[in-house]
């Protein structure tokens, strides 16, 4: 995987997906598909087009869903060659539609473009498709352009995907996702209470500039090393334990050794109930237990279901 500033020297041709791709959901993947396809027609390189910071918090919209590395790990697992990126702030800002393509094309080798049909750019959002396609109408460039890809919701968007990790309904947000909703993160130390009563867990911190999780309990996988083991993860606070603090801790099933320090992607399957204050780490471990065995359950049910 490359990646390249939008103002960059690159003499190889490409086909570029535009847009955010603040997560990268169903709808996204049919845009970076086409571009793949248009692609491998043209002898040219796939590339996808990003921002490298969160527009979300110039615009005073609700923070991203997946930060810039965590995007860049999804196009590279979708087989995109090239990653293109601005950083939303300052003068890229103030461009208008027509000064940004002049931007783009100065020295990235453009042979294609493919965006959704609600794409804009440019400032205040004055670009859209049709200005693509009259831009690029007497040029060697070819544009395409995608419809909406429905889900039984409506619209597949971002919007419906923030909407749904805002009230832990992970199950909905995988749905429309590429792959479960993930973090990446390093393992840092913490208080290891959970090694005290016979569960010790993995902390970690996550890129804080994503949208925050709803607080829960939730079945997760942990991979590291490229092994993924099964968990369970507490989002938010530790109320049994009077720690008020937000973190991301997760229980390891059958795993024994030492993650300090790594970097790991924690995917989110299903959130099981609510944070609650127990009188006692002894009645916190008696949850845990009752935890473990629906880990286990869920992983045994999804492993017959690929099975079948």
């Amino acid at each position: 995987m490359k990646l390249l500033h939008y103002l960059d020297k690159y003499d190889r041709p490409l086909v570029l997906a535009m847009g955010f791709f603040d997560c990268v959901h169903k709808g996204h993947v049919e845009i970076i598909s086409r571009a793949a396809n248009l692609a491998r027609k043209l002898g040219a390189e796939c590339a996808v087009f990003t921002f490298s910071n969160d527009p979300c918090a110039y615009l005073g919209k609700k923070p991203q869903l997946y930060s810039f590395n965590e995007r860049v790990t999804v196009f590279s697992d979708l087989g995109v060659d090239v990653t293109v990126f601005a950083e939303f702030k300052g003068a890229f800002v103030r461009l208008s539609p027509e000064e940004f393509l002049i931007s783009l094309t100065s020295g990235l080798n453009i042979a294609g473009i493919v965006a959704g049909e609600d794409y804009t750019f440019g400032v205040k959002g004055r670009g859209n498709s049709a200005f693509l396609r009259s831009y690029f109408a007497n040029t060697q460039t070819k544009v395409e352009i995608m419809p909406f890809i429905m889900s039984k919701e409506g619209k597949i968007s971002s919007t419906y995907i923030k909407n749904a990790i805002e009230r832990g309904d992970i199950e909905f947000a995988n749905e429309c996702l590429t792959e479960p909703y993930f973090m990446l993160g390093t393992v840092v130390h913490a208080h290891k209470r959970g090694s005290t009563f016979g569960f010790p867990t993995a902390n970690m911190m996550p890129a804080q500039d994503k949208l925050r999780l709803k607080d829960g309990v939730y079945i997760t996988s942990l991979t590291v090393d490229d092994k993924t083991y099964f968990g369970g993860t507490n989002v938010g606070t530790k109320p049994t334990f009077d720690d008020g603090a937000y973190s991301v801790e997760t229980y390891i099933l059958d795993f024994d050794g030492d993650l300090y320090g790594k970097r790991v992607k924690l995917a989110f399957r299903k959130r099981i109930r609510d944070i609650e204050k127990f009188d006692s780490a002894e009645g916190l471990a008696a949850q845990l237990t009752e935890d473990t065995a629906k880990i286990r359950e869920y992983f045994a049910e999804e492993n017959t279901e690929k099975k079948s």
